[in-house]
């Protein structure tokens, strides 16, 4: 059952828009670019773990900053659309099916923009012989399609039904437990034991790769409590915690402590995989949530809804730039970012600024009634 207290914030916010949650939005879009910039194999001498604790220090900061990005997108996406379906409860499933048809069209527009990456991993395999890796990579382009960055969607779009299934509060403790249980097991599997694998053929290799998903930073075993986190905040509304805002910089402080331990004592610990992430992101989230603009300008409103497209734009557009600019400069035999790491940040500001430049493009051209597509873009 919905506390009173819920449904009358609810009733108060049923037409009223938060540029708060569209501005977080975006910064988290700015992190997760940040988090793939770096070309494969340049971070080699420094991300390790038999180096000085200073620079163990620095990757363990840097390594939790951008562990939050992801999660704070599984929280309010799901957010967003509990909170419609709590106000409209007999048309749950019409928005659900509405919101994966929406990851659906976003998927197949990047996929087809990535397709050049996709047949050059491919052909890149066939011409070296490498059977096991290219069976493989089969098996993940099946279940979530290129291996680059569509594990969100899938997830994003599981969680969400899984969570939408859940109409009672037995129910909700149940899914709420079980997704506790897999984030403690992805945790365990992923980053600390790696116990856990079905087999070393290509084909249980690839499904393995696709549920635990080791090339990149998270998957639906980790994000079901995040996008479960997000109803939750629904149906209770923000937990009046007295001293929340303070216990995020000391939980920020003390994930960098996990990270740091654990690098110190051999075991390299994936990003995201670490258990004192969802206790940070509950914390932090609650704040945000908390957080009640007064008299917010119709200028703000304009501002944070364009951030939020372009944020969208970027999380996908930033893998194929950073793809095709690295591949120019390793076909010349010469990637000057292998060795001057520092100068990423020239290409991650124009990154930035081709969004802010080619999303309203998008947006505009896709008026036009042959070019609508381009608004599955963002």
């Amino acid at each position: 059952m919905v506390s009173l207290e819920a449904n009358k914030n609810l009733e108060n916010k049923k037409d009223k828009y938060n540029p708060v949650l569209d501005i977080v939005r975006f910064l988290a879009a700015l992190i997760i670019v940040s988090i793939h910039i770096f070309p494969e194999g340049s971070t080699e001498a420094t991300v390790g773990i038999n180096q000085d604790v200073v620079t163990l220090i620095g990757l363990s900061f840097v390594y939790a900053l951008t562990s939050i990005a992801v999660p704070i997108f599984y929280v309010i996406s799901s957010y967003l659309l509990f909170r419609k379906i709590e106000l409209d409860p007999e048309n749950r499933w019409k928005y659900v099916g509405k919101f994966c048809l929406r990851l659906l069209y976003f998927y197949l527009f990047w996929f087809i923009v990535g397709l050049p990456m996709t047949i050059r991993d491919i052909t890149g395999f066939i011409s070296s012989g490498d059977t096991y890796n290219l069976v493989r990579y089969f098996v993940i382009f099946l279940w979530k399609g290129a291996p680059r960055g569509f594990f969100f969607l899938q997830s994003l779009a599981l969680g969400v039904v899984l969570t939408c299934l859940c109409k009672t509060k037995k129910s909700m403790t149940l899914i709420t437990i079980i997704s506790i249980i897999m984030y403690v097991f992805a945790c365990f599997n992923c980053s600390y034991l790696g116990v856990f694998t079905l087999s070393d053929d290509p084909v249980s290799k690839g499904i393995y790769d696709s549920l635990i998903y080791l090339e990149t930073n998270f998957s639906f075993l980790q994000a079901l409590i995040f996008i479960v986190l997000g109803k939750i905040f629904v149906l209770h509304g923000t937990f009046k915690i007295k001293g929340n805002i303070f216990y995020i910089p000391v939980l920020f402080i003390l994930m960098i402590g996990e990270l740091f331990i654990t690098k110190y004592v051999g075991i390299n610990v994936y990003p995201n995989y670490f258990f004192l992430l969802p206790v940070f992101t509950f914390f932090l989230m609650n704040f945000i949530f908390s957080i009640n603009l007064k008299n917010e300008s119709e200028r703000l409103i304009n501002i944070s809804k364009r951030l939020k497209k372009i944020g969208s734009f970027s999380f996908l557009f930033h893998f194929q730039f950073f793809y095709y600019l690295h591949w120019i400069f390793d076909s010349i035999n010469h990637n000057i970012f292998r060795e001057y790491i520092f100068l990423l940040i020239i290409p991650y500001l124009v990154c930035i600024l081709i969004c802010f430049v080619l999303q309203p493009l998008c947006e505009r051209l896709s008026k036009h009634k042959y070019l609508s597509f381009l608004k599955y873009s963002y």
